[in-house]
């Protein structure tokens, strides 16, 4: 049974006629006529009967229009829905980002034009959050890592330079700044494995020959400054992740000049989705809206 044959049997129980049918449809009142034939041969069955005054649905023919009718109303809703998802009133936009803080401007003005949109946002360290952007449990990808151009695209969004988090009472904090030599040699709270800003401290003390001492581990940005603000050591984090904290002074390194970046991404292969595309390329979106 082809889709056309089913539509213009509906066409014509809805419109009582293959005229108005075929009216209805676009379509000549002969190619109304052949595909509800070619339906009805194809079965063995009788779906109307036919008289000078018009057609009746027979008792198969009313059962066959009970299924078309969900069939097709179940087919507007999707059109409809579709037709939301394009125009962004429905939908979700998945956003996995190593730092809330350096994407929440971008959500806060994505909301503003696109208030119906349900919004998700998870955090990880840049290895997890391209993992997941590979298996598409998230939409973008905000990262200190620039991943390779076949299979992705990246916006860069800041740059900012590394600091050192110790605690305000330490003795360190009269200080306001200290050299990377003396930095490694101080107890230091190191990210997870995969964490961007332990690879570029890694990096720098190795192109240096600089071994660093024990240090403790802790997962997550948020756990590393509570355990500089316990006086556990100090953290490295980027300007742009600071957020005001009394039990903390910063402590800058003027002889490391790496910077730590952070790139939107997505996949290249779901950049033409238009939630995707929109968040990702707003000037696009707006050229779009003017007259």
């Amino acid at each position: 049974m082809r889709h056309a044959q089913l539509k213009a049997f509906h066409a014509v129980a809805v419109h009582g006629g293959f005229s108005r049918a075929a009216e209805a449809l676009g379509l000549t009142q002969p190619a109304v006529s052949d595909h509800v034939r070619k339906l009805e041969e194809a079965y063995g069955v009788q779906l109307f009967t036919r008289a000078a005054s018009g057609v009746s649905l027979t008792d198969m023919g009313r059962k066959l229009f009970a299924i078309a009718e969900r069939q097709f109303e179940a087919e507007a809703q999707a059109a409809e829905l579709l037709s939301r998802g394009r125009t962004l009133e429905e939908g979700q936009l998945t956003i996995g980002a190593d730092a809330a803080v350096h994407i929440l401007p971008e959500l806060a003005r994505f909301r503003l034009r696109h208030p119906k949109l349900s919004l998700r946002l998870v955090t990880g360290n840049s290895a997890q959050l391209l993992r997941r952007l590979e298996d598409f449990s998230i939409d973008i990808a905000v990262t200190a890592e620039r991943p390779p151009e076949p299979s992705f695209l990246a916006r860069k969004l800041r740059s900012d330079r590394l600091v050192a988090v110790v605690q305000r009472s330490s003795k360190l904090a009269r200080l306001r700044e200290i050299g990377f030599g003396e930095l490694v040699r101080l107890p230091l709270i190191l990210r997870e494995e995969g964490s961007m800003t332990r690879r570029l401290l890694l990096e720098e003390a190795a192109r240096r020959g600089l071994a660093i001492p024990a240090a403790i581990e802790i997962e997550s940005r948020e756990a590393a400054r509570e355990a500089a603000a316990h006086g556990l050591g100090l953290a490295i984090m980027s300007e742009g992740e600071l957020v005001p904290d009394g039990r903390l002074a910063v402590l800058a390194v003027p002889d490391w000049g790496t910077e730590m970046e952070e790139w939107m991404i997505c996949l290249k292969s779901r950049s033409a989705l238009h939630v995707i595309r929109s968040f990702f390329t707003p000037e696009a979106e707006k050229a779009k809206e003017k007259p």
